[in-house]
């Protein structure tokens, strides 16, 4: 392996631990200063890139990672309590799809490029349904309120496939389907894999628990090895979604032990 190669997998493994202590600040210090280490973050991504940007592939890794403090940045800065709390994920949603599909085309990654295909369609059904069993289990972690109490079978159902969309498939074409291509493309699938698990977990420290970071990271070299293996994202995409319908809407609803 060259000098250069190993300096670039340093300068990936430093972003990734940069971006696990501005969660943990976030979580367990002040909001306030989280969003500025994030904000640090995310420009200097940007500026790696500019710099960097004629040495494919590891330019396009980092600006396919500064999504992961863009996303952060918004929902510390969107007033989500303007907003009913049902429609909080929906709404957070938005600009991060609007960033993605800018950074695709900057890219020049299609769609089918990130995984949205009809490839092995057995498969990804199969995929999909593992989201059951993980939204009960992670339900089991963390013991949430449920989401939006009151709302009628159709706004239920609604909420649902919301979840599924904001979720399910904007998360996994940010992380499986831009985020580990890239990784993997500059580093390998090991590496890759493994990074970009690592990132995907870290956004979920605000549920301040450590049980669940260890599940969603399996979840996330799970998704990963999925996506890898069937070139495709929706099956993942459908499971992410599943697993966060059955975690905040149904395992609440039922009041399981």
């Amino acid at each position: 392996m060259s000098y250069h190669k190993m300096g670039e997998i340093q300068v990936f493994i430093a972003y990734i631990i940069f971006i696990i202590f501005a969660e943990a600040v976030t979580s367990y210090m002040d909001a306030g200063y989280g969003l500025l280490i994030h904000s640090f973050i995310l420009i200097s991504l940007l500026i790696l890139y500019s710099l960097k940007y004629r040495e494919n592939p590891s330019s396009k890794l980092y600006l396919s990672l500064s999504l992961a403090p863009l996303i952060r940045i918004i929902s510390l800065s969107v007033p989500l309590t303007n907003f009913p709390r049902h429609t909080w994920y929906v709404v957070a949603s938005i600009p991060v799809l609007a960033a993605t599909l800018a950074m695709m085309r900057v890219q020049g990654i299609g769609f089918k490029d990130a995984g949205i295909n009809f490839k092995k369609p057995l498969a990804q059904a199969g995929i999909a349904l593992t989201g059951i069993p993980f939204g009960f289990m992670e339900y089991s972690i963390l013991r949430p309120e449920p989401l939006a109490p009151g709302l009628s079978f159709w706004g239920l159902t609604l909420l649902a496939l919301a979840l599924i969309l904001s979720t399910g498939l904007v998360e996994e074409l940010v992380f499986r389907g831009i985020m580990q291509r890239n990784a993997v493309e500059a580093f390998g699938e090991r590496l890759g894999l493994i990074g970009v698990a690592l990132v995907f977990a870290a956004l979920h420290i605000g549920w301040l628990s450590m049980p669940d970071i260890v599940f969603v990271f399996s979840i996330g070299l799970f998704f990963g090895f999925s996506a890898l293996k069937t070139g495709n994202i929706i099956g993942v995409s459908l499971s992410h979604g599943i697993t966060n319908v059955v975690l905040l809407l149904v395992a609440p609803s039922l009041n399981l032990i």
